[in-house]
Formats: structure tokens, C-alpha cells, sequence
């Protein structure tokens, strides 16, 4: 009887075991799954894709996400977002793009006059997307009152620089 009862123990043991291992092993997958969409997040937040990571999730795009293109993408990426005309698919995403289109072209311009587009995106526009980031009241704007924001930050950086030497 006494050996009856560990056995049964032991079994039992086994069967905890196994269940933790198969629950363990659902865990480790899930934080596998998870890291890596931490890291596509992340890669696309530093190279400025974040806008279409999220559209590419149905997600909603938070305001300050709009200003990420411009805050670290490429001058190739800003010239292609600059020339891109958006006239399809949903009207208010619509006239998101087409706002972040015409300040890629603005910050092009501005970095051309005044510092090289990697100065232009430490100086102003990280810190810009960092202070929309943290401010809840963005959070209610639309496109007009982003692209307006950020056109003052570019003319305010005129008003600080000279134009760069030539």
C-alpha cells in the first residue's frame, strides 16, 4: 500500500511536470512571437516605418508616429514620401499622408539650406517627436494642426541658423 501511494505520487509528479513543460513550452513561444515583434516594432521605429508597420496591422497610428518618417528616415525615403501623391483609400489616412508628403519636401528643403538632414533630425525632429510622443493632448489633432506644429519648428530652426556655407 505504502509503495502503491508514492508510485501514484511519482505519477502524479510526472503528469504536473509535463503539464508545467507543455505550459513552459507555450510560454517560451509566446515570448519568442513577442520579441520579435518588439523587434520589427523597433526596427521600424528607427527607420522611420512605423506609420506603415501600423497600417500593416489595421492599427491606429498615433499622431506623434506620423513625425517618424521624417525624424529618421532617409533622404531617399523622404524623396520618395515627398513625391508620393495620395488620392485612394481612406480620406482622413488619406490626408495624413498627404501632410507627412508635403513636410518630407519641407524637410528636404530646410536640411538643404541650413545642416545636412542627420543634423536637422537630431537638432529638431527627434526632440519634436519625442515632446508629441509624451503630450496627451496630440492625441487629438488632425493633420493640419500636426503639419502646422512642425512647420514652426522648421521656421523657428531658420530663424536660429544661418543658412549653411556653400
Amino acid at each position: 500500500m505504502w509503495w502503491f501511494g508514492r508510485v501514484r505520487v511519482h505519477r502524479r509528479a510526472v503528469r504536473l511536470a509535463a503539464g508545467r513543460q507543455e505550459r513552459g513550452l507555450w510560454l517560451r513561444g509566446h515570448q519568442r512571437r513577442a520579441e520579435a515583434a518588439l523587434v520589427t516594432e523597433g526596427e521600424a521605429f528607427l527607420v522611420g516605418r512605423l506609420v506603415e508597420l501600423i497600417e500593416s496591422r489595421a492599427g491606429n497610428v498615433p499622431v506623434w508616429a506620423w513625425t517618424n518618417l521624417l525624424a529618421h528616415g532617409t533622404e531617399k525615403d523622404l524623396r520618395a514620401a515627398a513625391a508620393t501623391v495620395w488620392a485612394g483609400g481612406v480620406a482622413d489616412r488619406a490626408r495624413w499622408h498627404q501632410a507627412r508628403s508635403y513636410l518630407a519636401a519641407e524637410v528636404l528643403h530646410c536640411a538643404q539650406l541650413h545642416r545636412s538632414l542627420a543634423e536637422l533630425q537630431r537638432a529638431v525632429l527627434v526632440p519634436l517627436a519625442l515632446r508629441l510622443a509624451s503630450s496627451p493632448e496630440v492625441a487629438g489633432w488632425g493633420p493640419g494642426r500636426w503639419a502646422t506644429t512642425v512647420e514652426m519648428e522648421l521656421t523657428n530652426l531658420g530663424h536660429r541658423l544661418l543658412p549653411k556655407e556653400t
